[in-house]
């Protein structure tokens, strides 16, 4: 009988653990941008978050980590503006489709952190809306087009018939792979090049063209963000929630 509850017990723990959830939100107006991603995973959060002025002026981007509950989200903003590294205390209310940034007297810190005189007088008036993003799961047949459209190319590459494991993000007609690249056989391929390119990251960029099918816009294999990176400086027009 114990060993039966504990079976169930641990079942019942391994069916609520939820998946990593990705939220993207932005405000674009004609004088600035500002853009936060978040990543949920049980009650710990971390992202990124930028802010563009629209005019020739300095901005100020950078990463979030902290925890959530009740929709209540505290993190550390660490960002770069005109050169300088700060970080402070920042809350943010998610509210269905909306995330609100708060708005509270920032004091320093002993760590030379700024953080929230008092916590309790934050006002949420500043509003993002959520970015509609899809991430297919393996199976879907979403996903298995945007790999068929990957799978030629790279198994040319390689010299093998090649799988891949990742994440595939779509917004709109446009979608992006960030994983990994195997043989389908499990055996390294002959050429030492090849075999090399197989041990780093594999990121490619796509979008439908006008019949709907989609088509590999940049691609490579890489040790950094270098092949991302070119992929948005070559194609600003889309959309920024698959750069993140």
């Amino acid at each position: 009988m114990k060993i039966i509850s504990a079976f169930v017990f641990l079942h019942s723990c391994l069916a609520f653990a939820a998946d990593p959830e990705s939220l993207f939100f932005a405000k674009e107006t004609a004088e600035d941008s500002t853009r936060i991603a978040l990543t949920i995973e049980g009650d710990q959060v971390y992202g990124s978050q930028s802010w563009k002025p629209n005019a020739d002026a300095h901005g100020a981007s950078g990463t979030l980590t902290g925890t959530i509950a009740g929709g209540l989200i505290k993190v550390v903003y660490e960002y770069t503006i005109e050169g300088s590294t700060q970080s402070e205390d920042q809350l943010l209310k998610l509210d269905g489709d909306k995330l609100y940034i708060g708005d509270g007297e920032l004091i320093e810190g002993k760590d030379g952190r700024l953080k929230l005189k008092e916590p309790k007088k934050v006002t949420f008036t500043k509003v993002l809306n959520k970015v509609p993003v899809a991430e297919p799961k393996v199976g879907t047949p979403e996903r298995k087009a945007i790999m068929d459209a990957m799978r030629g190319p790279v198994s040319e590459e390689i010299g093998k018939p090649i799988t891949f494991t990742g994440n595939v993000r779509i917004s709109g007609h446009w979608a992006r792979f960030m994983g990994n690249v195997a043989t389908k056989d499990g055996i390294a391929p002959k050429d030492e090049d090849a075999a090399s390119q197989l041990e780093l990251d594999f990121f490619a960029l796509l979008k439908k063209n006008p019949e709907g099918v989609w088509q590999v816009l940049e691609s490579g294999f890489a040790g950094d963000i270098g092949v991302r990176e070119t992929a948005r400086d070559r194609f600003a027009k889309a959309p920024w929630v698959l750069f993140e």
